[in-house]
């Protein structure tokens, strides 16, 4: 199977970033082909997965010349709040993904995208027609409630998305509630693929290829039959 998966942040931001890349890993190492496309705020070298990066920053080289974009209870290093983005800003950032998701789609043809967080990039694939999975996690939610830029963008994402994970019950909830016609789409993100703060492993088992695998292919079934 080949999977694209997004990510508004770097994969060194926690708790999501590291968690993406390993399960990029794991897809990996169970056959499956899998790339990348995060948004950063540096360039970055010498990586065993395939990314695509969209930098922002003072970087000369940088995609958009704007601080990376956070969320209000998600803050970064060098980075600033969705909220805090101009309209021009914002469309810039719409554009700069939306063209980089295009050809990541059109050279690599992913049978499935997998977008982190009910946000931009979740509503973005659905503009591609890929079949598309989200990971709510929780901060998105609160933002997309206080700034009406986004609440449109987001319902749009959440309303035709094959699957949204949960991370815990309380976001389930949170989601069921913002966004009741998904519900029937909405689970708990499966224990196999979270990164427990009791081990000492950097990488998760086949368990967590075959648990995203088995997601991935229930929603194409249904869609495609």
């Amino acid at each position: 199977m080949r999977v694209l998966l997004t990510h508004h942040f770097p994969l060194t931001q926690p708790e999501t970033g590291p968690l993406v890349r390993r399960w990029a890993l794991a897809l990996e190492s169970a056959g499956h082909e899998v790339r990348l496309l995060v948004v950063d705020a540096e360039h970055r070298f010498g990586e065993a997965l395939s990314i695509e990066r969209v930098v922002c920053g003072n970087d000369p080289n940088a995609d958009l010349t704007f601080q990376l974009p956070c969320f209000s209870t998600l803050p970064i290093d060098r980075g600033q709040v969705f909220s805090s983005l101009s309209s021009t800003q914002l469309a810039q950032y719409r554009e700069c993904l939306r063209r980089r998701l295009d050809a990541q789609i059109l050279r690599f043809d992913p049978h499935v995208i997998h977008a982190q967080h009910v946000w931009l990039l979740g509503q973005l694939a659905l503009e591609t027609g890929v079949p598309y999975v989200l990971s709510a996690w929780g901060p998105e939610l609160v933002d997309s409630q206080t700034d009406e830029r986004f609440t449109a963008l987001a319902e749009q994402a959440a309303e035709n998305a094959g699957r949204i994970l949960a991370a815990d019950a309380e976001v389930k909830r949170r989601v069921a509630e913002l966004y009741p016609t998904a519900v029937e789409r909405t689970i708990l993100m499966p224990e196999e693929v979270r990164l427990h703060p009791t081990s000492d492993s950097d990488t998760l088992g086949t368990e967590a290829a075959d648990a995203l695998a088995t997601i991935y292919r229930t929603m194409l079934d249904e869609r495609f039959g």
